[in-house]
């Protein structure tokens, strides 16, 4: 009994001296205690409970295989994977046909528009902004609605812009010219869309070749 006492002395008269010798790192740890505490359930029970589950925590990997850094820190990188996997992946919104159909009409008709203006003023530029309007569905909303804005750009430019106007006309050569130039583009366009990435790659290694034949060359 004596020597449990005379222990149990000695452990608080060191205690007492690890405080003295360190008492902001005590604090720190205190303040510590304090916010696990304040998380810790309501029940007694319940609360020793987690306690008990903690402790087991840094004894099976956060302490004995920890690597250089805290214990929170290897416990964030450990849990992280999981809540990455957990989350579920984004859904991609399918806009309604209708809804496609009324913004494909509405850039048509604002290319139209251009193209008359264009027309009118010097004469030509009517392809110009249709095959731009064709470029901009293709880009907002694929490929198949860029063939079908194709094909209407291609009859709206016959019949509302090209003389003589509202009379449609077998296509010329210009519009024939005009009606490649909108199928390459709703099909192109979506095509580099899709690749930007690897194309862009495969572009600037093709053009950082002549470029380091003409740095060589000037130095």
């Amino acid at each position: 009994m004596s020597k449990q006492i005379t222990h149990g002395v000695y452990k608080l008269e060191r205690d007492k001296v690890e405080m003295l010798r360190e008492p902001e790192q005590t604090d720190e740890l205190r303040r510590l205690a304090l916010q696990l505490a304040l998380q810790l359930p309501a029940s007694v029970a319940d609360a020793r409970k987690v306690l008990a589950m903690t402790s087991e925590c840094l004894d099976d990997f956060l302490i004995e295989r920890a690597e250089a850094g805290s214990a929170a820190a290897r416990a964030s990188r450990l849990w992280r994977p999981r809540l990455v996997e957990a989350a579920p992946p984004p859904t991609p919104i399918e806009a309604p046909r209708l809804a496609v159909l009324l913004c494909c009409l509405g850039v048509l008709a604002v290319a139209i528009v251009l193209g008359a203006v264009a027309t009118h003023l010097v004469g030509y530029g009517a392809l110009g902004s249709s095959v731009l309007g064709v470029t901009v569905i293709a880009l907002l909303f694929g490929r198949g609605a860029a063939l079908m804005s194709a094909a209407l750009a291609f009859l709206l430019i016959n019949w509302a812009v090209i003389p003589p106007v509202w009379n449609l006309q077998p296509p010329t050569a210009y519009e024939f010219c005009g009606a490649v130039m909108y199928v390459l583009a709703a099909i192109i366009v979506p095509w580099i869309q899709a690749r930007r990435e690897p194309l862009r790659t495969v572009s600037l290694r093709i053009a950082s070749k002549p470029l380091r034949v003409l740095l060589r060359r000037a130095a």
